[in-house]
């Protein structure tokens, strides 16, 4: 018999190492967004001794000021402690029903808005199909938000690889037909961070082309002065059509 390993690079993932887990009486809070980003931030960091703001603010990417004033707010519901960690006396909290989240989450810098949306289609997802057919009008009761906001928060998650996303019909008794909800696929992340990677090196490159394209312009510039003092005159005759590239540089 051949034993088959697996390969270099695709280690064996256990759960628990992997995700965290967030209660699902959390939703009867109705948070907003960015406190459900933070509270989320706060779960995936249980065991974690201490938080500042700051390590929260970058974690969440909000600003140091957004994340107090939402940390506050969850201090005022009893979600979280003085001491920036999760109220453990809390009964829902600690409650056994509860949907996980990948920790890879974090690195893909998600709005509020969209990591809210994502985690509730965790929350009502199939577990053996991974899908599920939300309307939009549902999830924006669930999660408080706006339906643009939803249509918005869904396009970018999967535009992310984060989600799939199929268009559904269905017929009346009538027989005819009408639009039905969407059909959601929840993606491995790891799909979403290959992409998120891909994304930031392609506008490294992009940077890095820029700024040589600039520095050949100062060199050129340097070398020739005149074509330099000519520049400005040239952006103003691309304003105005009339006055030719030639009659301004030959002032």
């Amino acid at each position: 018999m051949i034993r088959r390993s697996t390969p270099i690079g695709w280690p064996r993932r256990d759960p628990r190492h992997y995700r965290f887990a967030i209660p699902n009486a959390v939703w009867e809070y109705h948070l907003k967004p960015a406190e459900f980003a933070i509270f989320s931030y706060l779960c995936y960091h249980r065991s974690t001794d201490t938080l500042t703001p700051e390590m929260i603010a970058e974690g969440v990417h909000l600003s140091v000021s957004t994340t107090k004033k939402y940390l506050k707010a969850l201090v005022d519901r009893g979600l979280v402690t003085a001491e920036w960690s999760l109220a453990l006396n809390n009964q829902y909290i600690t409650s056994e029903k509860f949907f996980t989240l990948p920790n890879e989450l974090f690195l893909l810098k998600l709005s509020p808005s969209a990591f809210m949306i994502y985690a509730y289609l965790l929350l009502i997802e199939d577990r053996r199909t991974h899908t599920c057919h939300p309307s939009y009008n549902t999830i924006a009761a669930a999660t408080d938000l706006a339906k643009n906001t939803v249509m918005k928060g869904i396009s970018t998650l999967s535009e992310l690889n984060l989600i799939t996303v199929e268009a559904s019909s269905y017929f009346d008794k009538r027989g005819m037909k009408w639009k039905g909800n969407n059909l959601y696929t929840i993606l491995p992340v790891r799909a979403a961070v290959d992409t998120f990677h891909q994304r930031q090196l392609r506008q490294l490159e992009l940077d890095v082309e820029r700024r040589r394209v600039i520095r050949r312009q100062q060199e050129y510039d340097r070398r020739h002065p005149r074509a330099a003092l000519c520049t400005p005159a040239v952006a103003e005759a691309a304003l105005d059509p009339a006055q030719s590239q030639e009659a301004l540089c030959a002032r």
